[in-house]
Formats: C-alpha cells, structure tokens, sequence
C-alpha cells in the first residue's frame, strides 16, 4: 500500500476570503434593507427583487463563510490519507474508509473541483460539517458528486490532490 499523505492546512487565503464573503453578506443586507424601504402599495416588483437578491446574498455568503471559517481556523493537517481512509478535517473529524468513497475530479463551468460521493454508512457517521452539506445540496441539485475535498487551504489544485488520492482509489470517472 502507499505511504500515508499528509497535506497541511494554509489558512492565509481562507482568511482573506473570509473577508471578502462577510462583505457579502453586508451587502445582501443592503439589499433586502434598500428593497423593505421602497415596498409600497403601487411598486411594480422591483423592491421584491431587491430582496429576494439580498436574501441570495446572505445565503450564499453566509454557507461560505462556514467553509472559509472551517479552513481558517483548522490547525494541523487539512487532508491525511492512509490505508484506513481519507480524512479531510474541513469537511469531517472522521476518517471516511475508501471503500464508501466515490470520487472524480469534475469541470464545474469556471474551474476544476474535486467531488465525491459517500456512501452509507460512513455518510451519516461522518458528522458532515454544516457548509458542506449545505454546498452538498447544491452540487446534487446540479447532478454532481455530493461533496467537495476543498482545494482552498492546501496549496493544491484540485488534480493534484486527485493525484495524491489515486494510489489509495482510483476516480470513478
């Protein structure tokens, strides 16, 4: 079997972005502020639009700043895989055994991710962290794998990681 791989956490980008996506959610309070205040019986939709824009915003920024929050703060080792399983501490504190994982690495229309699939039952064991089954949903409304091993915090694209995973399991392309 492969030697174990150990990727450590590089929090400096997360916590930048974190910024970035707490801006976010200021914004789409703006929005849903700017689109309460011009309610009035004879508006034509556009403060409706206006909120259900900034309630997007929120939403969005706020399951990103879960994950960001999760990767800036994580010390140690954001990945380890061994024999035993894949333990991606950003998305669980438990090993995942390979058997129950499917992975490929999918073009997601901007750039490359890395995406698996969990089976039972190692899913409901895992304790899956909130941003990523909240990211889940989405990546299953878009008929992707369920969850995303995050290269954000490695150092790593997410082939290269792929890589690292291969010797342990081969992608389910």
């Amino acid at each position: 079997m492969p030697a174990p791989v150990l990727i450590p956490n590089r929090p400096l980008i997360a916590r930048l972005l974190l910024l970035f996506w707490v801006a976010e959610i200021a914004v789409g309070v703006l929005f849903v502020l700017a689109g309460y205040g011009l309610l009035r019986p004879s508006e034509n939709g556009g403060a409706a639009v206006l909120i259900i824009m900034g309630v997007v915003l929120c939403l969005a920024g706020v399951i990103i700043v879960g994950h960001c929050w999760r990767i800036a703060n994580l010390v140690g080792n954001a990945l380890e895989m061994t024999d035993a399983g894949l333990l991606d501490r950003r998305l669980s504190a438990k090993l995942i055994p390979w058997d129950a994982i499917a992975w490929k690495v999918i073009f997601n229309g901007r750039s490359y991710s890395l995406q698996m699939n969990i089976a039972e039952p190692a899913r409901s064991s895992a304790g899956i962290a909130w941003p990523a089954r909240a990211l889940g949903l989405l990546s299953k409304l878009l008929r992707q794998p369920e969850f995303a091993i995050a290269a954000l915090g490695t150092g790593l694209s997410a082939h290269d990681i792929g890589g690292r995973i291969t010797p342990f399991k081969p992608s389910m392309s």
